[in-house]
């Protein structure tokens, strides 16, 4: 038989993984630091469970949530990348090479207009 504290863990687990799967959902990034407390703190608790069937609820959850954190993060970075190049632009020309890369006009380098 199981012990109903320890699946009140395990249900507080699944609750604070579907915050943060919530929140990631939202883009509101502010409640996480909260949840990873509570989630590290209910994980301690859980440290020595061997209920196969209750962990597996939990560690779907968690998996889902990588996901989701790691697409988090690729728009996060995408974000950044993007206002530096707005910023970029805002300052100055910006033009790129025979390989498409980006080059950096040098300061007193003519300019060749072609028409």
């Amino acid at each position: 038989m199981t012990d109903p504290a320890a699946d009140d863990g395990v249900d507080r687990m699944a609750h604070l993984l579907d915050g943060v799967h919530d929140a990631l959902m939202r883009a509101d990034y502010a409640p996480l630091a909260g949840l990873t407390v509570g989630i590290e703190a209910e994980l301690a608790r859980l440290e020595d469970r061997r209920d196969g069937a209750a962990l597996l609820r939990v560690r779907a959850r968690a998996e889902r949530n990588e996901v989701c954190l790691q697409a988090a993060q690729r728009g996060v970075r995408s974000a950044r990348r993007r206002l530096e190049e707005i910023r970029a632009a805002r300052s100055g020309l910006i033009t790129y090479d025979d390989k498409g890369r980006r080059c950096v006009p040098q300061a007193g380098a003519e300019m060749v207009k072609r028409f």
